[in-house]
């Protein structure tokens, strides 16, 4: 079972939990106790209901931040190897050699990024990210350029090469607990002291079991979006590899004459 599966599931446990515990209540305490409290319960009902629609909203709205920012950045590094592409092919054998780390650099972002099996891998250590910056660094200081036009091409491509890694530096690190586990954590607790006070207030039926159950359901559904668009290479909503395959292919084809 996929992990944000799992956690929506406990989730929706937890909140369903909370109005079974109210209903508990609302037998086990004296009646006049519930009677004088119900303006207490009501209010806090109130009050912990609008915080927890505010930050529902606020953390769906940040999580799909995550997943559209990844998107943008993934079609603005497509764009960025076109171009370093396009510069290599005028670089004779150079720019052919250029291409074989640019391709290895890509496949390793592609395991980094979706991992062997589907699955995403860690965030980019900042290690990784200096080692392939100081390789690429290291090959266009090694390469001797002949003419001023040859010179301009290494160093606008030595640019660009650059700019592609820590744009994959950037990515990985914004990868990095998008979502604080423990907010999540709070608004589960917040939702399941709701669906309380809605059982110490609530008739005891199967209608208001089946409604509070749907309650319970419905808020987990989300925190399931919010877990998947916070991890936009797994899962349900994840970016799909087509584009970065199909960059790794174009780079393993021989430069146009």
């Amino acid at each position: 079972m996929h992990t944000s599966t799992r956690r929506v599931l406990i989730a929706a446990c937890v909140i369903f939990v909370g109005a079974v515990v109210g209903h508990l209540l609302q037998e086990l305490l004296p009646p006049h106790h519930l009677s004088d409290a119900k303006s207490v319960i009501t209010t806090v009902q109130g009050l912990v209901t609008a915080l927890l629609a505010l930050v529902l909203g606020l953390l769906i709205w940040t999580g799909y931040g995550v997943y559209a920012q990844q998107n943008s950045e993934m079609m603005t590094l497509a764009g960025q190897v076109l171009q370093l592409d396009v510069l290599l092919d005028r670089l004779g054998a150079d720019g052919v050699r250029a291409r074989a780390l640019q391709r290895e650099q890509l496949i390793a972002m592609r395991k980094r990024f979706w991992g062997h099996d589907g699955g995403a891998g860690p965030p980019v250590p900042y290690e990784t990210g200096r080692a392939e910056l100081s390789r690429m660094d290291a090959f266009f200081a090694a390469t001797k350029a002949t003419t001023d036009e040859d010179r301009a091409l290494f160093d606008q491509a030595r640019g660009l090469a650059a700019s592609i890694v820590l744009t994959i530096l950037l990515m990985g690190r914004q990868l990095r607990n998008p979502v604080p586990h423990g907010l999540i954590n709070s608004v589960i607790l917040w939702a399941g002291l709701v669906f309380c006070c809605l059982g110490t207030t609530a008739t005891l039926s199967v209608l208001s079991i089946a409604v509070e159950f749907v309650g319970a359901l419905s808020v987990a559904s989300a925190i399931f979006l919010i877990l998947e668009f916070s991890q936009p290479y797994d899962g349900h909503f994840r970016i799909p590899p087509d584009g970065i395959d199909h960059v790794i292919a174009a780079l393993t084809q021989p430069p146009e004459a």
